[in-house]
């Protein structure tokens, strides 16, 4: 009853502040500082009334991105400048999203999940077909600048998004089927993704090839390896893991480690790694520095659990903002071109994966992994392939719309499937 009292008392202050939001549009057409205040407030408050429902509390999170683009847009100044330029977070906070989902992850996840190969070949060959391919349809009606519709074709090549597996477990998907795919489209993207981004963009951005492979190792493969790394550490069941001292000194080699890379110099073509490595390093310390202390204070044996997933938010929304404040006059120029455009590509992705798994004659469950697959791709990856390789904010803006776009789509398709069980199952039901 309490929670139903506080969800009305948070929709009507959004409702209100709707109210004057319009009211000031009027008047104004929104160039008021005082509108991104009220929007920022506004979302916030439908942030904490999604919040309270079982079916609807995934888009929480989604509102409170609206909450900071709105006042981002107002307000770019807060988030561009903090003593040096906020662009050198973009690439340390994909890192850190990728470190977080490593710590997911096992060697034996890997084995296991590879077993079956014939569905996950099909389902990555139409990850890495559909959507570029979409893509160039898209760039042929709108005729964007180049650097934007470079932006497009970029995540339409990369690999399928993390996202992909729980909304894949939310939409009573193949979850084993998913996971497959994420991983395989992943480990294969330091060489699909510059190759496909040269022949498809080529034309109309400079593609550096080799410094996109090294900056998706940087960026996916050494943030994930090192969560491996610490998931064994945490959960392996090894016997000198249960060992204070030795984590003790796991921790003091990975500092040093650290440190030393500092002063080390890396061939230019190799020094996005340099960054990488340095952080990973020092997370490792954090995280063995952070056992130890648990340890010892008897705290929350699953600390990882709770902290990592607040941390993935942050960095999720930090890049967010960052990229929105530093392309404020190009996002109000095309944005609303740009929004129907990214909405159209994330939508026929799920429109052509969906149909063409089930021309191959897959199950509906598969059908459904396989649909999310494509239709949900690592949007933080194209955004600091932008910035780190294509050198271009512009490229940078699609991706950021179509990952903030996906997960209403994305949540929303999910919430409709779960309340649909697969066909095949009901078939074996009846039968039984």
């Amino acid at each position: 009853m309490k929670n139903t009292g506080a969800m009305k008392m948070y929709l009507a202050l959004a409702a209100l502040l709707a109210i004057a939001e319009i009211v000031l549009l009027s008047f104004s057409n929104g160039s008021l500082p005082i509108s991104g205040l009220i929007l920022f407030v506004m979302f916030y408050a439908l942030a904490f009334t999604v919040q309270r429902t079982e079916k609807l509390k995934g888009l929480s999170f989604t509102f409170q991105i609206f909450a900071f683009v709105s006042l981002t847009l107002y307000f770019p100044q807060m988030f561009t400048d903090w003593g040096f330029n906020t662009n050198s977070l973009i690439v340390p906070s994909i890192q850190v999203i990728m470190f977080g989902m490593g710590t997911k992850l096992s060697f034996t996840d890997f084995a296991r999940e590879l077993s079956k190969p014939f569905k996950v070949i099909i389902a990555t060959v139409m990850c890495y077909t559909l959507m570029p391919l979409i893509a160039l349809l898209i760039i042929k009606v709108y005729h964007f600048p180049p650097e934007v519709a470079a932006g497009i074709i970029l995540l339409g090549v990369g690999p399928a998004g993390a996202a992909s597996n729980v909304m894949t477990y939310l939409a009573k998907g193949n979850l084993a089927l998913s996971m497959t795919v994420t991983t395989v489209t992943t480990l294969i993207s330091p060489l699909a993704t510059p190759f496909l981004m040269k022949l498809f963009a080529g034309q109309l951005i400079e593609v550096d090839t080799i410094g996109m492979m090294i900056s998706i190792l940087n960026m996916l493969f050494i943030p994930v390896f090192a969560g491996i790394i610490i998931n064994k550490i945490l959960y392996g069941n090894l016997p000198w893991t249960k060992k204070n001292a030795n984590i003790s000194i796991m921790g003091v080699i990975s500092f040093i480690v650290g440190f030393v890379l500092i002063f080390i110099p890396f061939p230019a073509i190799l020094k996005s790694l340099k960054t990488g490595l340095i952080l990973i390093s020092w997370a490792i310390t954090i995280v063995s520095v952070t056992v130890i202390v648990v340890r010892r204070t008897n705290g929350p044996q699953n600390w990882m659990d709770i902290v990592l997933p607040k941390l993935s938010l942050g960095a999720i929304m930090l890049y967010i903002v960052i990229v929105a404040a530093h392309n404020k006059a190009t996002l109000l120029s095309i944005g609303p071109a740009l929004f129907i455009a990214t909405i159209a590509h994330n939508l026929l992705g799920y429109i052509s994966g969906y149909s063409l798994s089930r021309a191959f004659g897959f199950s509906e469950k598969d059908s459904r992994a396989i649909t999310m697959e494509v239709g949900t791709k690592n949007a933080g990856l194209a955004v600091g392939l932008a910035y780190d390789v294509l050198k271009s904010q512009a490229a940078a803006l699609a991706p950021l719309i179509f990952g903030t776009w996906m997960n209403i789509s994305a949540s929303s398709l999910a919430t409709f499937w779960s309340q649909h069980e697969p066909r095949e199952k009901l078939i074996k039901e009846e039968k039984v």
